[in-house]
């Protein structure tokens, strides 16, 4: 009895964890009171954007989806690395450890580490807050680089100078945020993904998350958080209804509307007329251009706008270096087909939406399914030393692509022509971070999607995204010169060239 009852368990796994994607009621555009047209045309205009991927689109009014879209590769089940967004999760941990009475605004971090001080404290250090954490102004002057050589990230931030005054001055390091994580474990006895599953992932039903850790087993609270998109729309209407969640009370209100609200100018040169970067910060959330709007905001694109004048909430997830111009979409294309009643149905437009949304895909590699030269196939490709840490690559003859890296350990993409296949993936995707135990916490796996087509009988192209992440990879095989481009899909990233010495067969 109790194997049979296992294998159930077992079998519904699978629905468990995507039972959380289509949790939110559904309705259309026209019946929440927005032109379907301004949703295709900000739909159309992210994915017009240029060197941008979109991953994921929610759009959310009156507390139901809109409408949403998922260009292939990505799926709307699959996870999503959020970089800063996850500051925000950071800051409703801390508003909850508030409410139950285990923090308050007012605390001395350095109280909270007694057993972390390596020197004597000077006045602004021992005068920080945890206000003053939530707000981006520390007095510490940020330092990128410390993650990425430290094993105690706490001890070695406490030692740093404060050379300005605590809460006067808005200066943007993750390390404050990872600090709040810290200051969270120590009054909890949880990590922060821990007290939020107890605190306000289990009432909301977000059953799937994880989260980046620290060398000394902290969550980074920083950046790291892995979610799928409907957690952000769900995010974006808990922070609209000032943390009540279908009438239960999650996150006390004052906390909530205070973080939402302009508390510090951002650092950023106001400029006429205004931008999304210079409208201000409270804690751990942006204040957005258009009047009262706010976001979570996270690197490469990574936003949640809330609207609480439209009851609106704006999910944007993918890869750019200019996601200013993402934000533009919302602001230019959507927001001028708001409304305040209802619209008449609009039937051939929600078609036309719906048929949008269902066929939105990245772009696939154009060319050949087959090359006329066949004994590249099978080819074993040693390759030269280069920054990408790959020993060699090898196309086998069921269309796939074995990596293997300087450490012996490999993938291997099924390649699709035409389409994507997906394939499991037995290491690590790539990572803009470079933190000492980087990756460390991430315990659902990683799936890549790739795809192929040879452009000439000598040159192939091959993509790989990593659909539960966020970056991919681009490999252009020149088979005349023995050569092979990497390219990795974070925008700042610089293809390389490498020779490979080519083996027939395997």
């Amino acid at each position: 009895m109790m194997k049979q009852k296992l294998f159930i368990l077992l079998a519904l796994l699978p629905l468990l964890v995507a039972a959380q994607v289509g949790d939110l009621p559904r309705s259309t555009p026209a019946a929440e009171g927005i032109s379907t047209q301004a949703v295709i045309d900000m739909m159309d205009s992210l994915m017009a954007l240029p060197e941008c991927d979109i991953h994921h689109v929610i759009v959310v009014r009156h507390g139901k989806v809109v409408a949403e879209l998922h260009p292939a590769p990505f799926r709307a089940e699959d996870s999503h690395t959020l970089y800063s967004a996850s500051k925000t999760f950071t800051a409703l941990a801390v508003g909850i450890a508030i409410d139950n009475n285990l923090l308050r605004l007012d605390d001395r971090v350095m109280t909270f580490f007694p057993d972390k001080r390596t020197r004597r404290v000077n006045d602004y250090m021992a005068a920080m807050t945890v206000r003053d954490l939530l707000m981006m102004a520390s007095g510490v002057k940020p330092d990128w680089t410390m993650r990425d050589n430290s094993l105690d990230w706490v001890k070695d931030w406490l030692a740093k100078p404060v050379d300005t005054k605590p809460g006067s001055l808005f200066q943007y390091d993750s390390m404050c945020t990872f600090m709040l994580s810290a200051i969270v474990q120590r009054v909890t006895g949880f990590t922060m993904l821990e007290y939020l599953r107890n605190n306000l992932f289990g009432p909301m039903h977000i059953n799937v998350a994880d989260w980046e850790m620290s060398p000394d087993g902290i969550n980074t609270g920083g950046w790291g958080l892995r979610v799928q998109a409907e957690t952000m729309a769900k995010l974006g209407l808990l922070l609209l209804n000032k943390g009540n969640w279908n009438g239960q009370r999650l996150v006390g209100a004052d906390f909530v509307e205070t973080a939402c609200s302009r508390l510090i100018d951002g650092g950023a040169k106001e400029t006429v007329p205004a931008t999304d970067g210079n409208q201000g910060y409270g804690y751990q959330v942006w204040q957005s251009k258009w009047p009262g709007s706010y976001r979570a905001d996270g690197a490469f694109g990574q936003y949640t706008v809330v609207v609480p004048q439209e009851d609106l909430v704006v999910v944007i997830l993918g890869m750019t270096f200019n996601g200013h111009k993402e934000l533009d979409c919302i602001w230019n294309q959507l927001m001028p087909g708001m409304n305040a009643a209802p619209l008449k149905p609009e039937e051939k437009l929600q078609k036309k939406l719906e048929k949008r949304c269902a066929n939105a895909a990245l772009r696939l590699p154009k060319g050949n399914h087959d090359s006329n030269k066949k004994d590249i196939w099978g080819m074993h490709m040693l390759l030269d030393n280069n920054k990408h840490g790959l020993k060699s690559l090898l196309l086998t003859y069921y269309a796939q692509l074995q990596m293997v890296r300087n450490d012996d350990s490999e993938e291997l993409f099924d390649l699709g022509h035409g389409e994507w296949k997906y394939s499991p993936l037995r290491g690590e995707p790539v990572y803009s971070i470079h933190a000492i135990n980087r990756m460390r916490g991430f315990k659902h796996g990683f799936t890549a999607a790739a795809a192929y087509a040879w452009t000439s009988p000598t040159t192939l192209e091959v993509r790989v995204h990593y659909v539960d992440w966020i970056s991919g990879t681009t490999f252009q095989f020149d088979f005349e010169h023995n050569q092979v481009t990497i390219c990795d899909t974070y925008p700042n990233s610089k293809p390389e060239t490498v020779h490979f010495n080519g083996i027939r067969g395997y």
